[in-house]
């Protein structure tokens, strides 16, 4: 078996990610996103990260299909109010019209390179720290939005920082003092019990067994997660805690160049899969996919015996796993699955045959 250190990187659909698309739109197209078993069908195309090869270089009015709704979302994160719809009308061009002016940018109402390096710019005004925009666990040497709420949280307990946006020595020097303060383990990473103190809440516990219930637990979790916008980061939520972290570029191999993975919060494949099963009180099944299909607790199952919530591991052989999804049962006699399937992607419900290198299906024991 590969060590963790060289197999963390393989979380990838291993097959062409534009053919991934279109059939997830034949898919669509016969409503097998509709049906119990298969996550909801949204009123949108799905999601594209407007940098990835499907999308044009320019985007404009009259457009409709999956990078017109990821253009949507990123329009509301920034304070637009529009109906995610993947159609490209007039409320979508006021509103490109309106962030290119906040932006300084020229408010033509087109999607060049320019609104989208200004769309996708790391953003330093403050997220909340809870939210699924920030990593599970914050600490030195990130800058962003999170740890400008960071600053601002810590000076509203006594602490007298910048709020620059930057985790530089004097914030993990006041993460340690709040800390300790709190009661809390000084290591100067703002994890979910640090979080939880700073805005006064329940100390957060890890999620109790659900016994039989794990199974339905995990895919209503899973079909949760499709309606949340969790980017593909890849080599994302490989830390400590559970959940979306940044991604790493190291042995990346994805369709967007340069590399967006070091500037997105999100999951890979095998990521993603941890933090649902770990929800669902299942503890933490591993980090990468080779840990997973090697778990004691999980066994290969005939596809006829499978149940939703099983886990369907793809690549070369169960020595050599690439890509892992979450089974959530069959459609008009075909099998979907939830996945975090690549690089410009959100997750999503996909058919176990988007990938063609089956390696089975896999239950979990209790």
């Amino acid at each position: 078996m590969r060590s963790l250190v060289t197999s963390r990187a393989r979380h990838r659909i291993p097959v062409r990610a534009r053919s991934a698309v279109a059939l997830l739109l034949v898919s669509a197209a016969l409503g097998l996103g509709s049906a119990t078993g298969a996550a909801a069908a949204t009123t949108s195309p799905p999601a594209l990260n407007l940098n990835y090869p499907s999308c044009p270089s320019v985007l404009s009015a009259g457009e409709s299909d999956g990078c017109v709704t990821e253009l949507q979302h990123q329009l509301n994160l920034r304070g637009a109010n529009l109906t995610v719809d993947g159609s490209f009308g007039p409320a979508t061009t006021t509103a490109v019209q309106n962030f290119q002016t906040t932006a300084g940018l020229a408010a033509d109402g087109q999607v060049g390179p320019a609104t989208k390096g200004a769309l996708y710019a790391v953003s330093l005004t403050p997220v909340k720290l809870t939210s699924l925009r920030c990593p599970a666990t914050i600490h030195a040497g990130q800058q962003d939005g999170c740890v400008s709420e960071l600053q601002n949280l810590l000076n509203a307990h006594g602490a007298n920082l910048t709020a620059d946006g930057s985790f530089g020595p004097a914030t993990t020097t006041a993460v340690k003092n709040y800390q300790t303060s709190a009661g809390l383990a000084a290591d100067g990473y703002v994890g979910p019990a640090t979080k939880a103190s700073l805005y006064n809440l329940p100390a957060p516990v890890t999620p109790p067994s659900q016994g039989a219930g794990l199974y339905a637990s995990v895919v209503s979790l899973a079909q949760n997660a499709t309606q949340q916008y969790i980017p593909y980061a890849w080599d994302g939520g490989k830390d400590s805690n559970p959940g979306p972290t940044y991604g790493s570029c190291a042995l990346y191999s994805g369709a967007i160049n340069p590399c967006p993975a070091g500037n997105t919060v999100g999951l890979d494949c095998s990521g993603f899969t941890r933090w649902i099963y770990w929800q669902a009180g299942a503890g933490d099944i591993g980090l990468a996919t080779d840990n997973q299909i090697a778990n004691p607790r999980f066994h290969a199952v005939d596809r006829s015996q499978a149940v939703p919530g099983d886990l369907v591991f793809f690549g070369a052989n169960a020595s050599s796993p690439e890509h892992v999804g979450i089974y959530t049962g069959t459609v008009n006699g075909v099998p979907m699955m939830i996945n975090a399937p690549f690089t410009g992607a959100y997750t999503r419900s996909d058919p176990v045959s988007m990938a063609s290198n089956l390696i089975g299906y896999y239950h979990y024991t209790l």
